[in-house]
């Protein structure tokens, strides 16, 4: 198999395929070298095989992708949801929370083929005798109408008339309950033969697939690319050359495959009318429970797309955050650079454009931030990059791998960070700054933080980097938690639910829902980690919020009042003592008052169910004698 393979000085993405006027091909390959990124333009033979040197066209600081049916690219992250073929147009709308999937034919009009409240993204077409197939994926289940975690592709065929079908046989291979390493089925491409048999190409958590639909129905899915965990692009570009053959190319773990196929054959699928409205609307769960303490907003800050090692599209986790779980904001922190991938400027411009238009000040903020990757302990393990907004630059670990370098220079941008899954990869102690990195990740879809032996378990065993031994050494930092989920159940095992979106989120105290506000709130460390559920909590001493430094002398008393989504079985205060209070509430609700005599406590509630929130500490500064 041909591989374009990249290079520390050349790094190539999002390949797209045409066919040329001698019976090959021409592939365009948006590359970043230097200062700039391009479009490499090498000649194809039917084979696969590359011809000659690239030419190098529309040069350009940042290029974000394609747009349909044009050779040339845009600066437009809305090209990601539409796509054309031969006159026939696809776009996926999303409205709130229900997406729509609607055709335009060339002869004008327009007609949806699928709407669901569920989030449907990366559509595709291909004209046919009679009309045109559609494809793109969506999260909602076949079996219940109701969204749920893994993506998966679905067909559509069209007809001049706007009817809609699908395939009459049963799509094989299609499983939303896989639990393992591999999982889903998304980003399609869509090559039709003479005789209406149909490929299908797409992507999978960790492999490139090909299937045929023909009169026999759905083959199996055949693997096309190694399947080893690794950063790969997004979709398969599949062309038919003037032979018949189907000549792909997609972006893998080295560089830049191309590969040839010979083309669909069979004869056309049977077809049945289709089920264009898809399941009800399920609003997301409310919290609706008196609470007499300040404002409280919840919001998941460290998660992944296709854009790194995850799954499923940029937008989805805007719009899952908002209209599925009801969040109050959220983040999308794909890796800067990670298993043989790296986020040049066209790509981070397209990110950046995506949280700025999912951004609805008052009602769903969104932030702008990556995750930083350095190597793992006693290297200065990961961190996420939180950004006061659009337009700086990622600091790659590349380019800075040392941990308290990288902290210093996303200071200097007006940037904060926090480490990640602590005991797993490490804390970085010696690069620690409570100014620029004052909050730390305690809880997230690979355990807990908190201590070793951990009743909600963890990976790693990294027992120093934990965050109580590290606060009794006498760092300060506030908590945070999130899902760090990669769009998979069960984290491919690693997971202790079945939902990883679940598995941590960020709490702030926060009079307004803005970005500001939010970002300000956990520089001040006036937030808390809860275990994935939206226990509300509020502690202070003497009035000072949680995450307060206080010179205050001898014993205090903390004042605690929780709001759990079950019973409390118990609400903590800790020190380096370990627990010094405590009381057993047996409800949702409870205050709770104790005296502590200490150089920091947080709170720790654990609710009947087992589901956990945790305080940022609050700090006591001794008086100089």
């Amino acid at each position: 198999m041909p591989v374009i393979e990249q290079t520390p000085e050349r790094y190539l993405r999002s390949p797209r395929l045409e066919t040329a006027a001698d019976g090959g091909a021409l592939l365009h390959v948006l590359a970043w070298s230097g200062d700039e990124e391009c479009v490499l333009r090498f000649s194809v033979a039917d084979d696969g095989s590359v011809r000659g040197e690239p030419v190098a066209t529309d040069h350009s600081a940042a290029i974000m992708g394609w747009a349909p049916g044009v050779p040339h690219p845009i600066n437009d992250p809305r090209a990601e949801l539409e796509a054309e073929h031969q006159g026939w147009r696809v776009e996926v709308r999303h409205e709130g929370p229900r997406s729509s999937v609607v055709v335009a034919p060339a002869s004008g009009g327009e007609f949806v083929v699928w709407t669901a409240f569920g989030i449907a993204a990366a559509p595709c077409i291909a004209a046919a005798p009679g009309g045109a197939w559609v494809g793109f994926h969506h999260d909602v289940r076949e079996d219940t109408g109701v969204p749920d975690i893994a993506k998966w592709i679905a067909l559509r065929f069209v007809d001049m008339e706007g009817s809609v079908f699908e395939p009459a046989a049963a799509m094989t291979d299609r499983d939303r309950d896989l639990a393992g390493e591999e999982q889903g089925f998304e980003f399609p491409s869509l090559i039709v033969g003479d005789d209406g048999a149909v490929d299908l190409f797409g992507r999978g958590s960790h492999n490139m697939y090909r299937q045929r639909l023909n009169a026999e129905g759905f083959s199996e899915r055949h693997p096309i690319d190694d399947g080893q965990w690794g950063c790969r692009g997004r979709r398969v570009s599949a062309v038919r050359l003037l032979s018949g053959a189907t000549l792909t190319s997609w972006r893998g773990r080295k560089g830049i495959e191309v590969e040839s196929f010979d083309a669909p054959t069979g004869g056309a699928p049977e077809l049945v009318a289709a089920q264009v409205k898809v399941g009800e609307f399920e609003s997301a769960p409310v919290h609706v429970a008196a609470w007499s303490g300040p404002q409280v907003l919840f919001g998941d800050i460290q998660q992944h797309s296709a854009h790194s090692d995850g799954v499923g599209s940029a937008d989805e986790a805007y719009l899952r955050a908002r209209y599925r779980y009801g969040d109050d904001f959220a983040a999308l922190t794909d890796h800067e650079s990670f298993l043989g991938k790296r986020i040049g400027p066209g790509e981070w411009s397209y990110l950046q454009a995506v949280t700025e238009g999912h951004d609805d000040p008052g009602e769903f903020t969104t932030i702008v931030a990556y995750e930083w990757t350095g190597k793992a302990y006693p290297g200065p393990g990961h961190k996420c990059i939180y950004l006061p907004g659009p337009g700086l630059p990622i600091i790659s670990r590349d380019d800075v791998p040392h941990g308290r370098d990288i902290v210093q220079q996303i200071s200097a941008q007006g940037a904060f960070t926090g480490p990640h899954h602590i005991g797993w990869t490490g804390a970085d102690v010696p690069g620690h700054d409570p100014v620029g990195q004052p909050v730390w990740e305690i809880c997230s879809c690979h355990g807990c933080y908190e201590h070793p032996d951990h009743p909600l378990g963890h990976r790693g065993e990294l027992h120093d980097q934990f965050a109580k031994p590290l606060l009794d050494s006498g760092l300060r930092f506030g908590f945070i938690a999130n899902s760090d989920s990669h769009g998979l159940l069960w984290h491919h095992g690693e997971c202790r639910k079945r939902d990883p979106f679940r598995t941590g989120l960020t709490a702030v105290i926060s009079a307004t829902r803005t970005r500001e506000a939010i970002l300000e709130a956990i520089r001040a460390r006036r937030c808390y980690a809860t275990s994935g559920a939206k226990i509300l909590l509020d502690v202070h001493v003497a009035g000072f919020p949680m995450g307060s430094e206080l010179d205050i002398e001898g014993p205090v008393e903390v004042h605690a009042r929780a709001l759990g989504t079950t019973d409390l079985e118990r609400i903590e205060f800790v020190t380096p003592d370990g627990v010094v209070a405590a009381d057993s509430p047996k409800s949702p609700s409870a205050s709770f008052v104790g005296e502590v005599d200490a150089p920091y406590v947080y709170c720790r509630v654990t609710q009947a169910d087992g589901e956990m929130a945790w305080s940022s500490p609050i700090f006591f500064n001794k008086a100089a004698h």
